[in-house]
């Protein structure tokens, strides 16, 4: 698992969203991943100082990953109702919806403008 961290606009750690390997090295491979540009911030992980590549959510940035995911959510809704009819337990449920709820996660928390940084990758 790996994390997806938000900070504060005071550049602190407030948010962080787990998200699976195979999510993640789709997030990679998306347009997610040339959504602005990554530069180098202090921010505060833990109470302690680290220098992390971040995006600052202003501007365009936030609105093109709230478009990204919208987009996304959209696509993989489709996905998962077609296959709701063939699901045979909670296990294959909890699996085929794991995706459109992280994707859902990751919206509200980039469109909750109390996020000012994001740590992609």
């Amino acid at each position: 698992m790996i994390d997806i961290i938000f900070f504060s606009q005071d550049k602190e750690e407030v948010k962080s969203i787990e998200v699976s390997t195979e999510f993640y090295q789709w997030l990679a491979r998306s347009e997610f991943s040339r959504i602005g540009k990554s530069e180098e911030h202090d921010m505060t992980i833990d109470g302690e100082s680290v220098t992390v590549p971040v995006i600052q959510l202003e501007g365009n940035y936030r609105r093109k990953f709230s478009d990204f995911f919208r987009d996304a959510i959209v696509q993989e809704s489709d996905l998962v109702l077609e296959a709701l009819s063939e699901i045979a337990s909670k296990t294959d449920y909890q699996q085929m919806i794991y995706r459109l709820s992280t994707l859902q996660k990751l919206r509200k928390t980039i469109e909750d403008e109390q996020y000012k940084y994001l740590q992609r990758f």
